[in-house]
């Protein structure tokens, strides 16, 4: 009898065990409780689902439609996503049964619409995902019986508007994402309910205006984003009541100014970014304290001087970019207060020169960037106490020499870009010469830094120029009209000659001769300082037309020599012309005449 009672129980047992563990055809079930169906044979939810799944996943499947409860046995499911398929209409009832469903995803379907009622027997859900969907509109009661949704994800759609008290039910919500819809505004109290609200994304909407008072009521908000929208101002108290937000994205806009004070109650900030609008300056006063604030993007705006102090309350950043702006000038003490600031980006602006103490109080600085601007000079202590500095990027400027020392106090330098500049290859050129042969693997590419002036030594490397010394202290001597008498021209009562290091003095092909000049400087030079210069009397008489005796002696065997070759042409010619005529009189005679 006992064993006929255990025969039954096992069969039993057997029995429910397969009711409850047989996995649908099409599916794969890694666990007991978990099915995942995918695929493009998958046309609709199978009645075969075990009664025990907790976790249901289809997946890439021609699912078009969820009937009235498709799900009717699975009162225990936990997880239920149905994502990438071609899912465009869900029956109101098509949840009902899912009374513990704590997850819901239908992402990246095809739908339109959310009917009303859809999620009325969903209280437990904490997460609902409806992104990359075709949303125009979504009904205003719609999320009333979500009281417990933490995360809502709207993103992706094609939402116009808010509508009215949408979300007022929805009290323990933490996360909401609306970017990437259509929403041309938003009411002033759209969240006003969402107290615990702490991340809200905006991103890539429409959005031309935000009204004042949007976040009031959002003291537990640690991010924000409303980057890639159109909104042209930003009211000054409009993050006032926000002192725990972390992230603040307001890039790729069209603001044109920044009320002082907006961001002056900010101190857990860490993130900010501001990029891509259209403001042309930065008053004193914009930044509060912010001593969290890590990065500070600045780049793509219109931004035309920065004043004194402006950035002196963000004392731990340590990024800072303000490229491609029109910044022409910069005040002495701009960056005050940037102690811990490591990389500094002012590349494609419009700089024309900078100040000795601009970087003065920027200790810590290993990066900077300054190149395509219009620098012309640099002044020679400009990095003095940067000591950190291991990268320098100074290409495509206007540069046409650098001080001797330039880079003296910069002991840890790895990196320097000098090329696209045009450098003037004149006496002065040689400390940056002996500078890049002795730090040739900064450079890269040494090769790329080449002359522009004088012409005749264009494009060439400036590492491989002459460096003869006394043939550039004279060309540089002998050309410059405001210079004194040089040393090694004679001067009346010296029997010293033109450098006599060099073959030809007066050689206009010597490239030594042409540092630093052009060719009209070097003519126009000999011509005015022939008369001012002494004459050197170097013990040659002079002879006809100004000539030493050598000279006139060379100029005279020419001449001789130019008549008796003249003398000769005429002596030829007279001989050819007789010869001829005697011919011509010979052949005009009769026969019996010869």
């Amino acid at each position: 009898m006992e064993g006929k009672t255990s025969l039954f129980l096992l069969s039993w047992f057997l029995t429910i065990s397969l009711v409850f563990s047989e996995c649908p055809n099409g599916c794969t079930c890694p666990t007991s409780t978990q099915v995942d169906c995918s695929g493009a044979a998958i046309t609709e939810v199978s009645d075969f689902i075990p009664e025990n799944t907790k976790t249901l996943q289809i997946f890439n499947s021609r699912v078009t439609e969820l009937t009235d409860s498709p799900f009717q046995n699975l009162s225990v499911l936990v997880i239920l996503r149905i994502e990438r398929n071609e899912l465009s209409q869900i029956s109101s009832g098509a949840f009902d049964s899912l009374v513990n469903l704590r997850y819901l995803s239908l992402s990246n379907n095809r739908l339109q619409e959310l009917p009303h009622g859809l999620f009325k027997n969903l209280e437990r859900l904490t997460t609902l995902l409806v992104a990359n969907n075709q949303l125009s509109q979504i009904h205003p009661t719609v999320f009333t019986p979500l009281k417990n949704l933490i995360d809502l994800q709207l993103w992706g759609n094609n939402l116009k508007f808010i509508p009215q008290g949408i979300f007022d039910q929805m009290h323990s919500l933490l996360k909401l994402n609306l970017g990437k819809n259509s929403l041309t505004s938003i009411p002033a109290n759209s969240f006003e309910k969402l107290a615990k609200l702490q991340a809200l994304r905006l991103y890539e909407n429409k959005l031309r205006e935000i009204p004042e008072g949007a976040f009031a009521r959002l003291g537990d908000l640690t991010e924000l984003g409303l980057h890639h929208n159109q909104v042209r101002r930003l009211p000054a108290e409009l993050f006032s009541n926000n002192q725990n937000l972390q992230k603040l994205f307001l890039s790729n806009n069209l603001i044109s100014a920044l009320p002082r004070g907006i961001f002056a109650n900010l101190p857990e900030l860490s993130r900010l970014t501001l990029f891509g609008n259209a403001f042309g300056k930065i008053t004193v006063g914009v930044f509060g304290p912010m001593q969290k604030l890590k990065e500070l993007w600045l780049y793509d705006n219109q931004l035309l001087t920065l004043p004194n102090n402006v950035f002196s309350n963000l004392t731990q950043l340590q990024l800072l970019s303000l490229s491609r702006n029109k910044i022409h000038s910069i005040s002495s003490n701009a960056f005050n207060g940037l102690n811990e600031l490591l990389e500094l980006s002012l590349h494609t602006n419009a700089l024309t020169n900078l100040e000795e103490e601009v970087f003065s109080g920027l200790p810590k600085l290993q990066n900077i960037s300054l190149q395509n601007n219009k620098l012309k000079s640099l002044p020679r202590k400009l990095f003095r106490k940067l000591s950190g500095l291991k990268n320098i990027q100074l290409q495509n400027n206007s540069l046409g020499k650098l001080p001797p020392g330039f880079f003296e106090p910069l002991e840890h330098l790895n990196e320097v870009k000098l090329y696209d500049n045009p450098w003037r290859c004149d006496a002065g050129i040689h400390f940056l010469k002996r500078w890049i042969l002795l730090n040739q693997l900064k450079l890269g590419n040494s090769s790329q830094v080449v002359c522009s002036d004088p012409p005749l030594l264009r494009g060439q490397p400036i590492s491989d120029l002459n460096d003869d010394p006394s043939s550039l202290g004279t060309a540089a001597t002998t050309i410059n009209a405001d210079s004194a008498v040089p040393e090694d021209i004679e001067t009346p009562g010296s029997t010293t000659s033109y450098s006599q290091s060099s073959g030809n003095p007066m050689d206009e092909t010597s490239p030594l001769l042409l540092f630093g000049t052009t060719t009209e400087e070097i003519e126009s030079s000999f011509v005015t300082k022939s008369s001012s210069l002494p004459s050197p009397e170097d013990g040659r008489k002079r002879g006809l037309w100004g000539l030493t005796s050598l000279q006139s002696g060379v100029v005279i065997a020419v001449i001789v020599l130019c008549c008796l070759a003249l003398l000769c042409t005429l002596i030829v010619c007279g001989l050819y012309k007789r010869k001829k005529s005697s011919h011509v009189e010979l052949r005009m005679k009769q026969p019996n005449e010869a």
